[in-house]
């Protein structure tokens, strides 16, 4: 089963993704993987305490989210799953979780990263595995927000 949104977003939980999408969707649960964090016990706390009480919020590292998916542990049709990078897809998907389809709804401005969209800046690493990503049959799309425009990957980085 695949979850309601699969979103790339290096800030992870935050408005756009509590207000914005989550109400939009009529989410039940944000699950946030990310290695690091999920063994921070304040960081997962700081993201935590961004969550509405109607909504159930985890973080887990990529063994721990897989697992969580691949047993159905929970209703997916209405969780949303955020990771911080395409690198976080890539070992998901080493520890057995692929989805059929990402959402990038926010790579900001850091050191040679080159302007797609005002909301999506990405090196030529990140293009290449996004591309490696599309070679998996993983559909990419670019969206910030439920109402904004949504792009495909393949169409912005051929122009």
């Amino acid at each position: 089963m695949q979850p309601q949104l699969f979103r790339i977003d290096d800030r992870l939980i935050h408005g756009q993704v509590v207000i914005g999408w989550a109400k939009h969707l009529k989410s039940k649960c944000l699950l946030l993987c990310d290695d690091e964090i999920a063994i921070s016990s304040w960081e997962k706390e700081l993201y935590l305490t961004c969550v509405c009480d109607d909504l159930t919020a985890l973080v887990l590292n990529a063994k721990e989210t897989c697992e969580y998916v691949l047993n159905g542990n929970d209703d997916l049709t209405r969780t949303i799953i955020l990771v911080k990078s395409p690198k976080i897809v890539f070992e998901l998907i080493e520890v057995g979780y692929k989805p059929n389809t990402i959402n990038i709804g926010g790579l900001h401005y850091m050191g040679e990263r080159e302007e797609y969209l005002p909301y999506l800046y990405m090196d030529q690493t990140e293009i290449s595995d996004f591309s490696n990503l599309m070679e998996q049959n993983i559909s990419i799309y670019c969206q910030d927000v439920p109402t904004g425009k949504k792009y495909l990957f393949q169409d912005l980085i051929s122009q």
